[in-house]
């Protein structure tokens, strides 16, 4: 007999998550947004997470412990773990349910752009090998604290990681760490330059900051906790605008290869799947099993 998943012999997991997951599983698992995996289709994402890892078991312990645990996930007693598909894609729908009416109620106020901020660290690149001794929660108080220096009252997001390489080599490969920020300002261009202070540039990571609009819409919100890593293999880009030759970087995305999968997952479930939310001026409060979003302050 399969042994079923016991939230309480696990640490990543938390009451907030187990309410997520359980509300979520109580609406129908109708498409929520343009290109949303199907329920299906992400069940056999699981399956083959399980057997990929089954076949590295000999060389990699925490692959069979990840194993057993997805092989656990059943509807209504979910395995929570931060690297099964099936919970991940649950638990996004449940952020983007309840993330669309808080950003409508708080975060999308009268005079103010709704935009969202991505951000990537240049001064954190793990080498391979090295992704499980990245602290997250002390990633998230770094990240907090500048946030509280850019002046920003309120955001909702996540984090989401790649594994970065160049197509010649000019740098090392390594682990990357991005932001995705969803926030409110009265003045896009004053807050860029803020937060280009506090976020600099690099020859590797040449554009940390990014900001552009936000529509409120189920299909962006999803992008806050995507379930689909990747690789990015930068490269030089020769660019005619208008006459004019110029040499920029740019970046293509493929698969991540065994090796990058068997760093990754066990990470993921190690972290779980809460410390990839961020939460700024807003935290999950549970109310009679019922999952809520409520404005606090930062």
């Amino acid at each position: 007999m399969r042994k079923r998943f016991n939230s309480h012999d696990y640490e990543d997991v938390r009451p907030w998550t187990i309410a997520a997951i359980n509300d979520e599983e109580r609406f129908p698992p109708d498409q929520m947004w343009k290109d949303e995996p199907t329920a299906e289709y992400i069940y056999d994402e699981r399956l083959k997470r399980i057997t990929f890892l089954q076949r590295h078991s000999d060389t990699h312990a925490d692959a069979v412990v990840l194993a057993k645990r997805l092989e656990s996930c059943e509807q209504n007693h979910r395995c929570m773990s931060g690297a099964c598909p099936e919970c991940g894609r649950i638990f996004q729908r449940c952020f983007v349910r309840r993330s669309r009416k808080f950003i409508a109620e708080h975060i999308d106020n009268e005079g103010r752009e709704l935009v969202v901020v991505s951000i990537v660290l240049n001064d954190l690149m793990i080498m391979p090998g090295q992704l499980s001794k990245l602290d997250i929660a002390n990633l998230q108080r770094r990240l907090k604290y500048k946030l509280k220096q850019a002046k920003i009252n309120v955001a909702l997001g996540g984090i989401d990681f790649s594994f970065n390489e160049d197509r010649e080599g000019e740098y090392q490969p390594f682990w990357s760490v991005h932001f995705y920020l969803i926030t409110s300002t009265e003045d896009k261009k004053k807050l860029s330059k803020k937060l280009r202070k506090l976020f600099l540039k690099s020859d590797i990571v040449p554009r940390p900051v990014k900001i552009s609009r936000f529509k409120n819409t189920a299909r962006r919100l999803s992008y806050a906790l995507k379930m689909n890593f990747s690789r990015r293999i930068g490269y030089h880009e020769v660019k005619n605008q208008n006459g004019k030759i110029r040499k920029c970087r740019n970046a293509s995305r493929d698969k991540l290869r065994r090796p990058e999968r068997l760093e990754l997952y066990p990470y993921l479930d190690k972290i779980g799947l809460a410390n990839r939310v961020i939460f700024w001026g807003a935290k999950p409060v549970v109310n009679s099993s019922r999952l809520k979003l409520v404005k606090c302050g930062p």
